[in-house]
């Protein structure tokens, strides 16, 4: 399988939000907390053509045999005031179509991106959230290098009348 890596143009937009999508599934079948919000076709492409406009904004796909097998998206992020250095590589979305897995598209798709974020001045680090029940993800990224930084826990708001504890 070869895989050609670029950065995503408009004319991906059906191919993006149909992976997209898929991507979004995944998430909501991982963890019954992941609702995703009703976002039509229409609605996607305002917000890529956003993010392609957008210079600290990167999308790139992966195609194998001319069809889009994946695509990475994220940017560069402000980190948080008590912390140095100033801004962050982010990314915000990464997935691979389930036949294309394990042979390097992910990898390729991560490494496109990391030269990319590489180009800005004072960025030196990613930091990004992963789903807790989404061992896959989690093996993979530490696979590419990461590891725990900042746990960010979940609790509904009743948690805060005692209900919910014994």
């Amino acid at each position: 399988m070869t895989v050609r890596v670029r950065p995503a143009q408009p004319s991906d937009g059906p191919a993006l939000f149909a992976a997209w999508s898929n991507l979004r599934a995944h998430n909501s079948s991982i963890d019954r907390r992941i609702i995703p919000a009703p976002v039509s076709e229409q609605e996607f492409f305002e917000g890529l053509t956003e993010v392609f406009q957008r210079r600290a904004s990167a999308t790139f796909v992966a195609e194998v045999d001319g069809r889009l097998a994946g695509f990475i998206s994220g940017g560069i992020e402000a980190s948080q005031p008590d912390r140095l250095p100033e801004r962050h590589a982010t990314i915000g979305y990464l997935y691979v179509e389930p036949s294309c897995r394990r042979q390097g598209a992910g990898r390729d798709l991560f490494g496109a991106f990391t030269r990319w974020a590489a180009s800005y001045e004072g960025v030196a680090h990613f930091e990004m959230p992963v789903l807790a029940l989404d061992t896959g993800a989690e093996q993979f990224w530490k696979a590419m290098g990461f590891t725990p930084f900042i746990q960010r826990l979940w609790a509904p708001l009743s948690a805060g009348d005692g209900r919910d504890r014994e």
